[in-house]
């Protein structure tokens, strides 16, 4: 099945900056993919077409075989509930905890009380950070705040986790407890696209590799590598 499709999508941004350009690409369940290539190449636009911050100005994009191309605006909730997304600068709420901001992903979509104090705890048990239930953000280290961005975003076990850059804000060994977390969440079944300019850690994965320059899909290699 496929989890992700763009058929012959453009983007061009108000100011006349062209994104992306005729932009053809399947992503299949279960699939692991990093999306590759300079600052401006359209990586970050395309998980911005996905969660539908953004519209594509032509083409036609599908998320699990749904066409969310002209999806309207009171729909977008319903589709992000089946999208986690992870950023480079976390994201986190200062004022809440650790669990309050894990179970006000689940808050939003109306998940009842009793739900939010089974499934923080699991998941913050899958990221290694049941300990720190009710610590603050500022209490936590980098590579810890952004276990808890990935806790939150996969809370609610949504079939896709895009990621966008999850590394950029964190040291090697930071980094690399994340890509193990993130392999992990990818074997229980989800579908993880990642967008990164981190060439190690492409190299030493060697999952799929979506490279673009320009706006273009200039490769599409399994088991890639970057740069070499």
């Amino acid at each position: 099945m496929n989890m992700i499709e763009f058929k012959n999508v453009a983007k061009v941004y108000e100011d006349k900056t062209v994104a992306l350009k005729n932009v053809n690409l399947t992503i299949k369940k279960g699939e692991f993919v990093f999306l590759v290539g300079p600052s401006g190449s359209g990586k970050s636009t395309i998980i911005k077409l996905l969660i539908r911050e953004i519209a594509a100005t032509s083409g036609s994009i599908f998320v699990a075989g749904r066409n969310i191309s002209n999806l309207k605006f009171s729909r977008v909730p319903q589709l992000r509930r089946n999208i986690g997304s992870v950023f480079q600068d976390f994201k986190l709420l200062p004022n809440k905890t650790v669990f309050e901001n894990i179970a006000f992903a689940l808050e939003v979509i109306g998940k009842p009380s009793y739900m939010i104090k089974v499934q923080v705890p699991q998941v913050l048990k899958l990221v290694g950070l049941e300990h720190k239930l009710v610590s603050y953000p500022h209490q936590l280290s980098a590579g810890e705040q952004q276990r808890v961005s990935i806790a939150r975003a996969f809370v609610n076990r949504p079939p896709i986790l895009l990621a966008d850059e999850p590394t950029g804000n964190l040291d090697p060994v930071n980094s690399d407890g994340i890509m193990k977390l993130l392999s992990r969440i990818n074997l229980i079944g989800t579908t993880v696209a990642m967008a990164t300019h981190d060439r190690s850690i492409v190299n030493s994965m060697r999952r799929r590799v979506i490279e673009l320059e320009e706006g273009e899909v200039i490769r599409d290699q399994k088991r890639g590598v970057y740069g070499i």
